[in-house]
């Protein structure tokens, strides 16, 4: 049997808890939790087009070839060929990008071909040749790393150089050739970065400088590492969207 006391004890704490009840609850309410979106949006990396300086007056890309196939490839049933011709990856509305690199990589969308190799040349801006270098390929679709010689002259700082690159359908390079071109300028980092791995917040770094060959070269390889992840996967794509390139966001990378 309960006395007066013990009954009175229990009587106050069971009020005291009905009491707190609504307090304890609407506390939790007020504690703001992060959502998916707002993680998704801090982790955006948009690329800030660099200023006019040093940009040659024209740098529209020019080719021998209207569709950018070999001849024999001309006739393929292959959607993927027919869909997305050879391009580089670079801003689409300037087809010119910077870069701190002494010997840049480029990234290049290649369709389905049956060319065995690619010739990647520099030119000076009076059309002097710079460069060149014989790259091989497997023809598979999708993009694909290069970059010249690592014994062929570096870019000097503060010069622009036109980039070609030519896709040899036959046994040696024919002036008929699929080719396109962009530009490309060194200049030094404002903010000097590590080489040794790239991170999101390397590239982030470079896309604000307005550095493009750099900043998706950086991306690049972090989706290449992790090729699964969605979040990755994501940024990438908005990366190429904010360059106009979005149409090529979901191919695979190969390298």
């Amino acid at each position: 049997m309960l006395n007066i006391q013990q009954l009175t004890y229990l009587l106050t704490v069971g009020l005291f808890l009905i009491a707190t009840q609504p307090t304890i609850a609407e506390s939790s309410a007020n504690i703001p939790t992060p959502t998916k979106t707002n993680r998704s949006k801090s982790q955006r990396i948009i690329f800030k087009l660099p200023p006019n300086d040093g940009k040659p007056k024209s740098t529209l890309s020019a080719g021998s070839r209207g569709d950018w196939q070999c001849p024999q490839d001309a006739t393929s049933t292959t959607t993927l060929s027919k869909q997305y011709p050879l391009m580089v990856l670079v801003p689409s509305d300037s087809n010119y990008g910077l870069t701190s690199a002494e010997h840049p990589t480029f990234l290049v969308y290649l369709p389905q071909t049956s060319a065995k190799q690619l010739i990647l040349s520099f030119m000076e801006e009076d059309n002097q040749l710079y460069s060149q270098t014989f790259i091989p390929i497997q023809g598979k679709p999708g993009i694909v790393s290069i970059k010249s010689a690592n014994n062929s002259p570096s870019l000097k700082v503060g010069k622009t150089y036109k980039w070609a690159l030519v896709l040899v359908c036959g046994e040696k390079a024919s002036p008929n050739d699929p080719v396109v071109t962009s530009w490309v300028r060194r200049v030094p980092l404002a903010q000097p970065q590590s080489h040794h791995k790239a991170s999101l917040e390397q590239a982030n770094t470079y896309s604000q400088q307005g550095i493009w060959y750099d900043a998706v070269l950086a991306l690049a390889q972090i989706k290449n590492a992790q090729p699964d992840n969605q979040a990755i996967a994501d940024i990438w794509a908005d990366f190429l969207k904010s360059a106009g390139l979005e149409a090529i966001a979901t191919q695979p990378l190969r390298f």
